[in-house]
């Protein structure tokens, strides 16, 4: 299967951006899965967010009072939704953010589902470099 990806996003850039004070929405509902991914970006010098459900997410960032500079969702979330519909209610209630959908799941018909959100789609288990060239990919001028 194709990575949904696109190469310039997962190729390691030249130069690293500086990741530090962006404040990241990590929405995952495996607790090791969310303490991994949090303690990793925080490693950047990210503010990380962390939620287990869309719901969660939404009172977080409106205790927040400022919009995450990017979300990092898993795509089957435990509240039944997907990660789309996660970051597509955080759009609805704060704006678009830029976003990087996780996933584990090997069933095609989500993956198709996944892919055509047109967000970036990493599957799991996810290497440190693929993750923050997608990061930086997403921040950086094409």
């Amino acid at each position: 299967m194709c990575n949904p990806v696109p190469a310039a996003v997962t190729q390691a850039p030249t130069a690293r951006l500086d990741l530090r004070d962006r404040s990241v929405l990590v929405i995952e509902d495996d607790l090791r899965a969310q303490d991994a991914m949090s303690a990793l970006v925080a490693q950047w010098g990210c503010r990380p967010i962390v939620a287990s459900s869309t719901g969660e997410a939404l009172r977080k960032v409106a205790a927040e009072r400022r919009r995450p500079d990017l979300v990092l969702a898993d795509y089957r979330l435990g509240d039944g939704l997907t990660g789309v519909q996660a970051v597509h209610a955080l759009a609805r209630s704060v704006g678009s953010i830029p976003a990087i959908l996780v996933t584990g799941d090997t069933d095609p018909a989500r993956l198709r589902d996944a892919q055509a959100s047109g967000i970036p789609l990493l599957h799991k288990p996810v290497r440190e470099a693929q993750l923050r060239a997608a990061i930086e990919g997403l921040f950086l001028p094409a």
